[in-house]
């Protein structure tokens, strides 16, 4: 006889269990419910979110009374599931990418459960005063995402003045700036945001809040004086301030001011070259050469490491003729010594290919006299057609220095330098023998590296 039943046996043995329940009483069923949270809490939520599916059928009066009380408690069960991880990554400093992925997912929740609606002021309170106690610890990485639910949950003007006693229980600037945004932004209590945005004005981006604010006001006058006192005492990102005052003083045609704005520019070391690129289109704009190329000129100091062939074509195509020839030269060497690459761009619009070909088979040293990081590849690629076999050779470095790294990547990465190579030969050179013959030689060279022989295998 078999061990196992038969299928019609669970069959019949499912079937009573359902027959089963369906004959308990509510005395019975109650206790069931009860005993299976005993065993396992965590079908409290399940139950509830049954309960509030089957709230739809309710009539609207007390539909919205009935998912008032069941949201409330989701929140908080939701929130419960949430604070395990949390709690755990605040001890630990953080914690696996698959957990975090979690807590992510269960703040998740709670945003999505807020989306809804329907949860009273005193449920989001508690969840308020329990949430803080995590998001206090700052250790755990999740302050972010917690502090986005936290703004998220805060609909009525109680609320947003709760969150606000939350923050201000732990002084800090970061909070600070948050209960400010909140005055300003959703309690609208301007006095109270000037209040505390007087007591912190330190960096750039304070005096621009100030500013903005007195825009959004039209206190224009107000607006300038506090973005005139930021661009003298700020510290960090002066950006926007300097923008605004640009904008205003080429809006009304202010030389004066514009030139002196600039000079603070430089000054101050901030934004040195868009405010004298602001200054040269000012200048361009009003037909004024001389000026514009003053400012062009001095823009063309403050180009950094990177985009000075920009900075060459855009002197190029303003200057008039005789002041290019006089100025060309020296700009020409200056990038030669401070961007190898924009000098070869430069180059190839010059037409000097034999002096790009020079350059990238022997590299220049840093000022350390270390030879720079051969990656000219943009450069042989064009001017390969007048100097196919030395480019060749180029290439093929390239590809036994990748040969020789010994992994699939730089197998991968020589099979493309090889792959140039075979171009050369078969496309320009029209001698596909030569290609053959060298591709054998490297095979041979390398026959007891299956890997790569198996990525150029294609050529």
């Amino acid at each position: 006889m078999s061990e196992y039943p038969k299928e019609d046996d669970a069959q019949i043995e499912n079937i009573s269990i359902y027959v089963k329940l369906q004959s308990l009483d509510n005395v019975d069923l109650y206790k069931l419910v009860e005993h299976l949270l005993k065993k396992k809490p965590e079908l409290y939520q399940l139950i509830l979110e049954w309960f509030k599916a089957k709230q739809e059928s309710l009539p609207k009066i007390d539909l919205d009374k009935h998912l008032v009380a069941i949201n409330d408690e989701l929140l908080m069960e939701y929130w419960k599931d949430a604070r395990e991880i949390i709690s755990e990554f605040n001890e630990y400093g953080g914690g696996s990418e698959e957990n975090e992925d979690e807590a992510y997912s269960r703040l998740g929740r709670i945003s999505d459960l807020i989306e809804e609606g329907n949860i009273s002021t005193a449920a989001k309170f508690e969840f308020l005063d329990d949430a803080f106690e995590e998001y206090n610890n700052e250790n755990s990485g999740l302050e972010d995402a917690m502090m986005d639910v936290f703004f998220e949950i805060c609909k009525t003007k109680e609320e947003w003045e709760y969150l606000v006693k939350k923050l201000d229980e732990h002084p800090s600037d970061w909070r600070k700036k948050l209960i400010m945004d909140i005055q300003r932004e959703h309690l609208h209590n301007d006095k109270a945001y000037l209040e505390e945005r007087m007591k912190k004005l330190h960096y750039g981006m304070d005096y621009w809040d100030l500013a903005a604010f007195y825009i959004e006001k039209g206190e224009m006058h107000k607006a300038l004086e506090t973005a005139e006192q930021g661009i003298l005492k700020g510290e960090g990102r002066l950006t926007e301030l300097f923008q605004y005052l640009s904008d205003h003083f080429v809006k009304k045609g202010d030389t004066v001011n514009l030139e002196r704005i600039v000079q603070t520019a430089l000054a101050r070391k901030h934004e040195e070259k868009p405010m004298l690129d602001r200054l040269f289109e000012y200048y361009r704009d009003q037909g004024n050469y001389e000026m514009a190329k003053g400012a062009l000129l001095k823009s063309f100091e403050f180009a950094g490491n990177k985009g000075y062939h920009a900075e060459y074509k855009r002197l190029k195509e303003f200057l008039k003729d005789p002041d290019w020839e006089q100025v060309e030269p020296k700009v020409f060497n200056e990038i030669k010594d401070k961007n190898v690459r924009d000098y070869l761009r430069i180059c190839l619009d010059k037409n000097m290919k034999k002096v790009v070909l020079d350059v990238i088979l022997s590299p220049p040293k840093n000022k350390w006299g270390f030879v720079l990081e051969n990656d000219f590849d943009e450069f042989a690629d064009k001017i390969k057609e007048e100097y196919p076999d030395k480019i060749i050779e180029y290439y093929l470095q390239k590809a036994y220095r990748n040969i020789k790294g010994g992994n699939r990547k730089t197998y991968s990465n020589a099979a493309v330098y090889l792959a140039k190579v075979k171009n050369i030969y078969t496309n320009i050179i029209k001698d596909e023998s030569k290609w053959k013959q060298r591709f054998s030689d490297l095979k041979s060279e390398f026959k007891n590296r299956p890997a790569f022989i198996d990525e150029v295998k294609h050529l």
